[in-house]
């Protein structure tokens, strides 16, 4: 009987609350040299191990056995400014909700000694979020603290089909993991709120093609089209009720819970075109199909229901150039945009997703004709990401991502 309270209590406050999804979460950089100018066409390939992550045709442009490695760190500053609030609410901004997280990859590119045929391996995480507000904050019945991952390992081949055009394919083996908390208001507004909270994981398989098309020794393109992905979360969902007189004081319990969210299909195209021996510029430009998600569902054994988002597709552009000085040293930088999924009456501070601006600056050195090193730094601006619920609302007076990132790159 508890349990099926439970079930019908909190998915009906999880429904009041808002969602619990995802939207343009894609990671953009992914630790190597082409993070340097916000990733601009780094889908027409590379030139080294971690070309594969973006594309998994331009292996074929690489000779030699190759390594890359890369490790860094995200560190978010994100703080909430309310607008309006109700008394019940207070006036609580959640303090500093950003999490620092470490990032980190990884792609060896095996040389066949083939002219057709090409082959790598590559590890990554595909996307993430974390936010971890204060528990009294106005916000806290829509959540507290949020932590998503969506990681992968992927083999990838690659056939070289004429002089100019070569295509390919990684099967994406994913994991990815959920977990969200949120208050949960009393009935006895002087108590108080109960927690709540959800978690799961699940894994599966998804993919990317690619394609690139070298025009000229100094021009190239590439396409890609990465999969949906659709993780289904099976884990539990736990009410904690705090002691005192009301019904159910001193309840805590958990029942198995389902929720599925979905990760976007895109496309992107990208050139990158040498305009002398020193400097070369990049472009993408992208679509990202984000108005799929639909209604996110939420099912318990004895409760199922449907949390509804309005999101829109999103559309990517990124613009870089990169800089020979001489044999030893390269330089790099770009920016990029990508527009907004969500209108500030459907938005969620789960997941307070908004427009994206991207500022990075990279460099490379060759310690030899086999090793180089590497970095970069980017800082992401999210915007304001402002929020208008019905009983408070604000915007996020600081909201952006610094990134840092060190690489290493070998010949073999």
């Amino acid at each position: 009987m508890k349990k099926t309270i439970l079930g019908c209590a909190v998915t009906t406050a999880l429904l009041t609350a808002g969602s619990a999804s995802a939207g343009g979460l894609w990671l953009n950089e992914y630790g190597d040299f082409s993070g340097g100018r916000a990733g601009a066409g780094a889908e027409a390939g590379t030139d080294d191990a971690a070309s594969i992550m973006h594309n998994p045709a331009s292996s074929t442009r690489i000779k030699d056995n190759r390594l890359f490695a890369s490790a860094g760190a995200l560190i978010p500053d994100i703080k909430f400014d309310v607008d309006y609030t109700t008394p019940r609410l207070g006036t609580g901004n959640g303090g500093d909700a950003g999490k620092s997280a470490p990032a980190g990859s990884a792609a060896y590119v095996h040389d066949f000694h083939s002219d057709r045929w090409s082959a790598g391996v590559y590890f990554l995480g595909l996307a993430g979020a974390g936010l971890d507000y204060d528990n009294d904050w106005a916000g806290r019945y829509q959540g507290t603290k949020v932590d998503l991952l969506l990681a992968s390992i992927v083999p990838t081949l690659a056939y070289r089909v004429s002089d100019r055009l070569s295509l390919g394919i990684g099967v994406q083996y994913w994991y990815s993991k959920l977990n969200v908390h949120l208050n949960v208001p009393r009935l006895d507004q002087t108590r108080e709120d109960a927690r709540a909270s959800i978690n799961g994981d699940d894994s599966g398989f998804s993919f990317k093609l690619g394609s690139i098309y070298e025009l000229t020794d100094r021009t190239r393109f590439g396409l890609i089209y990465q999969s949906e992905i659709k993780p289904k979360y099976d884990g539990d969902l736990k009410l904690v009720i705090p002691g005192g007189g009301e019904l159910f004081s001193g309840f805590e319990e958990s029942v198995s819970v389902k929720s599925e969210l979905a990760f976007a299909e895109y496309v992107r195209v990208a050139m990158h075109h040498d305009l002398d021996e020193q400097w070369g510029v990049n472009l993408s430009i992208g679509w990202e199909n984000w108005s799929q998600l639909g209604d996110v569902p939420l099912a318990t054994e004895n409760r199922g229901a449907a949390i509804p988002t309005k999101w829109r597709d999103t559309y990517h552009y990124a613009w870089g150039v990169e800089y020979q000085l001489d044999k030893r040293w390269a330089f790099t930088s770009g920016v990029s945009y990508d527009t907004n999924p969500v209108d500030k009456e459907d938005r969620n501070a789960q997941l307070p997703v908004d427009r994206q601006i991207r500022y990075a600056f990279g460099t490379r050195y060759a310690m030899s004709d086999t090793l180089s090193v590497g970095g970069y730094v980017d800082y992401t601006d999210l915007g304001k990401s402002r929020i208008a619920a019905q009983n408070f609302g604000g915007e996020y007076q600081n909201n952006g991502v610094l990134g840092l990132s060190a690489f290493v790159n070998w010949a073999f």
